[in-house]
């Protein structure tokens, strides 16, 4: 009886984490584009019951039909408020009234930057009465980013809980990605509940509770390590070595990167930054670790790996 127990808690902890959101997905994709979080709500509310459901909707239609506004995200206006208040409750509700409006104003006009969609994701949790928090903190996206460690925040995500349990998620890097200074809306169902184990591989938030909740890494910790391609997180591979962003190049100018859970046809490559052509490195392979050697490696330069043509890795070289 307690093996039969414990495999069912087993097997219910693998189904959240695993759930299956096809068919909601599918019924968020026939709702029209909305111009009110009210509206959005109630459809919600209408449609699904459970609020794993209802989270994974507001979730999916936001990803689905805000487009990242990257003309404001590279020319951003000056948010600066200024108002006074008699009482802790007179500010808080001015401070909602405010993040209201962003929120109006990205349905409205169906474009925003990440405090739209971190906010937007908040207040229609707040109308679907679920638990959610903006989390504001910084992310990378450049091995230029490695290892400079920032001290202002340049990113705003969300945690909701759900069954008791908070989960992360990323609504705008679930709805896309630049590319050569262009938007490509690009569904990255990897941002919704990221793994525990993973999320500081690429979000780290300001507030040190939000840190403690997921694990203990510091800010210095954060910036040293590679930047990795979603594809990359999003799989069973594994970087064994190396863990650090920062290269040190020897007289060898050789790198060394060993893999779990490669498979092993897998098209591999690199570049060094300004190389038109890509490389192929030396593989070997022992039980279910993949070495990577790359020769003639160049100093002051960044390593870009490819695997099945997606980048995956980045590293910085001195």
């Amino acid at each position: 009886m307690i093996k039969q127990f414990l495999f069912f808690i087993l097997l219910f902890s693998i189904s959240i984490q695993g759930q299956d959101f096809t068919k909601v997905d599918d019924l968020v994709a026939s709702y029209p584009r909305f111009s009110k979080a009210q509206d959005l709500a109630d459809r919600i509310i209408k449609d699904f019951s459970s609020e794993e459901e209802k989270t994974r909707a507001a979730f999916y239609w936001l990803a689905k039909n805000i487009r990242y506004n990257l003309r404001e995200f590279y020319n951003p206006k000056k948010r600066s408020y200024n108002f006074s208040y008699a009482t802790e409750e007179e500010k808080e509700q001015k401070l909602q009234a405010l993040k209201d409006e962003i929120v109006a104003v990205a349905f409205r006009t169906k474009t925003g930057v990440c405090e739209e969609y971190a906010q937007s994701f908040k207040k229609i949790c707040d109308l679907l009465d679920i638990e959610a928090e903006v989390i504001k903190g910084n992310v990378r996206n450049s091995p230029q980013e490695i290892g400079k460690i920032e001290s202002i925040s340049n990113h705003a995500w969300n945690a909701v809980k759900l069954n008791n349990k908070w989960i992360i998620i990323d609504v705008t890097w679930a709805a896309g990605h630049e590319i050569n200074g262009k938007w490509i809306r690009k569904f990255e169902n990897y941002f919704y509940n990221i793994p525990k184990d993973k999320i500081f591989k690429t979000h780290y938030p300001e507030d040190a509770v939000w840190v403690l909740r997921f694990g203990r890494i510091s800010s210095e910790e954060f910036y040293n390590q590679p930047i990795y391609g979603t594809s990359l997180l999003d799989s069973k591979i594994e970087l064994v070595s190396k863990n650090k962003g920062i290269l040190k190049i020897d007289s060898s100018k050789e790198v060394k990167l060993k893999f779990k859970h490669l498979v092993e046809n897998s098209l591999i490559y690199f570049t060094f930054k300004g190389q038109r052509f890509a490389k192929k490195p030396i593989i070997s392979r022992l039980d279910n670790i993949t070495s990577l050697k790359i020769k003639d490696a160049e100093k002051k330069s960044f390593l870009t790996l490819y695997i099945n043509k997606k980048a995956v890795l980045q590293f910085k070289t001195e």
